[in-house]
């Protein structure tokens, strides 16, 4: 079984930074365009996110995941292709404080949540984190 690489991009040092690099919470309402317009366009899929993607529950990714790279992170961002609104981010990454810190992500917000990704055959090595907005309606 081979294992699959993580973009270069997500394995950072583990030096402490002073503050987000991007404040992902804020992007979380944006639709898949606004989100190219803070972060810039798509970058290609690397073949190692590929098969990051095989590993999700999700059916025909093809035309509804777009790959970004900001500064020292990489994200995938899943859409609706029709309304082009975001479902959720995924932060490539094996740290997950690093990313929290990194993404200006806080465990306990009331707008979205971040679960833990990890790899299929390897349960316990982390893939990224999944940050997934929640409806505020539903929250009442």
């Amino acid at each position: 079984m081979q294992e699959h690489a993580i973009p270069a991009a997500a394995h950072l040092s583990s030096a402490p930074l002073a503050r987000a690099e991007v404040a992902v919470p804020t992007l979380l309402g944006l639709s898949v365009d606004e989100l190219a317009r803070h972060l810039g366009p798509p970058q290609p899929m690397p073949v190692s996110v590929k098969a990051v993607l095989e590993q999700f529950p999700i059916a025909d990714t093809a035309d509804s995941t777009r790959y970004f790279r900001y500064q020292h992170l990489s994200l995938l961002a899943s859409y609706d292709n029709a309304t082009r609104h975001l479902n959720d981010l995924v932060l490539l990454g094996t740290n997950e404080d690093l990313l929290m810190q990194q993404a200006g992500l806080a465990v306990e917000a009331a707008n979205y949540l971040v679960l833990p990704v990890f790899q299929a055959h390897r349960p316990t090595q982390l893939l990224g984190l999944r940050v997934v907005p929640l409806d505020p309606t539903q929250l009442q």
